[in-house]
């Protein structure tokens, strides 16, 4: 496929209206169905109700956009679920746009579904991901941005390059290894590096300095908070140096491989079924070799990365921002080659893909989940047990979201957050049946200086998934006295 058969001054409507309408369905399905929240849609009910320069461990950007649009439609599933589809949309918009710059309607468009094949995209996000999936969009905006600039050398791409950049990295801190790859995949190539190496690059810069400094600025006065959630990557300083290496090239690959897998099989059950071999692919165009060169700039970065902190666990889901590109790069180079047959098989696939998760959606939320868990009962027990208290203390932020999704008039804190509230009776709650008042929760109350003083004995709530389920989740809580 050649570039000049692309027509980029053409409006292209189809493929942008089947991307509006296939997301407006995600939306209006997540409204229909949602009862509960998951993690990340229960943190943001918690950190989107102020503008702050910083919240903790994740990025301000993804919560001051949800702060707007909670102003306008409210406290709402419909809220969370329109900003994140927003997102998703976005993606495969400025995905589309790039590809459509350089090969025919039908290759960019079918390359652009290609991101349904991951399921880190096509499915977790939906199911869980916030943060992600804006760094995400921010990727390909910034693709996108990044091709103009090395195509015009326009001083207003540099600045909206820029810009670009520093939204991706107040969307989320692992982002930022994809606009490097970009850089250094760009001088690489003759045909790319006189762009690069121009003076008006320093206003990219100064615009993404000027852009980040304040967030940056909170991050290094809120340390403790930012790093609340290191433990994930299990970086380890009893262990040798060699074997912490050892350990995260392996996660790196593993992860690595979990985030291709849907697509690696899919593209290669078509290559030797429906595949001409003696067909030259794209490969050769100046515009592929910067995509492939990207990916795996991109990639090798985040070894680096991890080989100098010692992380040692990497998750599939995090290499969304840095990895997407992947699928349509692989999805590119197979389509040239494809018989008419075998681009029918591709978009079966996909559709197959599409339908699974419109299924998916509706049954986790029916079965034992997140999302599922009766909260509604629990505030209600609460309510009626304790109608005097209005604030309340929730072991994590899964379970202050929800509180918080349900009595607004509530006030929630949660360890290493809201800790003024801290003050008379307050209810603490937390999953589970332990009976003592987790370590979590008793060590930050320590830390700011609370007194406990028991005045209620604990009390615990057992309520089903449904009316008719024999799935039970059992959740304490207490009311205490704090001095």
């Amino acid at each position: 496929m050649q570039e000049n058969l692309a027509n980029p001054t053409r409006v292209d409507y189809r493929w942008p209206l089947l991307f509006l309408a296939y997301f407006s369905l995600q939306i209006l399905l997540r409204t229909a169905i949602g009862k509960g929240l998951g993690i990340d849609e229960a943190e943001l009910m918690l950190t989107a109700r102020t503008l702050e320069w910083g919240y903790g461990a994740q990025p301000p950007l993804y919560s001051w956009i949800q702060h707007g649009m909670f102003s306008l439609f409210g406290e709402t599933i419909f809220s969370l679920s329109l900003v994140k589809n927003s997102f998703l949309c976005l993606t495969y918009l400025a995905l589309f746009r790039l590809l459509r710059s350089h090969y025919d309607r039908e290759v960019a468009g079918l390359a652009t579904l290609s991101l349904l094949l991951l399921p880190q995209i096509g499915w977790e996000s939906q199911r869980a991901l916030s943060h992600s999936v804006l760094a995400t969009a921010m990727a390909s905006i910034t693709l996108l941005l990044f091709s103009r600039l090395i195509a015009t050398r326009n001083l207003w791409f540099y600045f909206l390059f820029g810009v670009a950049v520093a939204l991706g990295i107040l969307s989320k801190f692992n982002y930022i290894i994809l606009p490097v790859a970009m850089l250094i995949a760009a001088i690489s190539h003759h045909s790319t590096r006189g762009a690069i190496l121009n003076p008006r690059i320093l206003l990219s810069l100064g615009t993404t300095t000027v852009i980040i400094l304040m967030p940056i600025r909170w991050i290094i006065t809120h340390q403790t908070k930012v790093f609340e959630s290191i433990h994930k990557f299990k970086i380890q300083d009893d262990v040798t140096k060699l074997k912490s290496a050892l350990t995260g090239f392996l996660s790196l690959a593993e992860a690595s491989l979990l985030f291709l897998a849907v697509i690696i099989v899919i593209l290669t059950f078509l290559y030797y079924q429906y595949a001409d071999k003696t067909i030259k692919s794209s490969s050769e165009l100046p515009f592929f070799q910067l995509l492939i060169r990207t990916t795996i700039i991109a990639l090798l970065l985040t070894q680096v990365v991890i080989l100098w902190s010692g992380t040692t666990n990497v998750k599939d889901r995090w290499l969304q921002p840095i990895l997407f590109l992947a699928a349509p790069v692989m999805t590119l180079w197979l389509l040239p080659k494809l018989s008419r047959l075998g681009r029918h098989r591709f978009v079966q696939a996909v559709g197959v893909a599409a339908l699974l998760i419109f299924i998916a959606q509706p049954v986790r939320d029916i079965r034992p989940s997140q999302r599922s868990t009766p909260f509604p009962v629990i505030v209600a027990a609460i309510a009626d047990r304790y109608p005097g208290v209005k604030t309340l203390f929730a072991k994590n932020k899964w379970v202050g979201g929800n509180l918080r999704y349900l009595k607004n008039d509530w006030i929630i804190a949660i360890p290493g957050n809201n800790p003024e509230a801290l003050k008379g009776e307050v209810v603490l709650i937390w999953p589970g049946k332990q009976t003592t008042v987790p370590r979590t929760m008793s060590n930050y109350l320590e830390v700011q200086n609370k007194e406990i003083v028991s005045i209620d004995p604990i009390t615990t709530i057992k309520v089903a998934y449904s009316p008719r389920s024999e799935a039970m989740v059992s959740m304490s809580f207490t009311a205490m006295l704090i001095r």
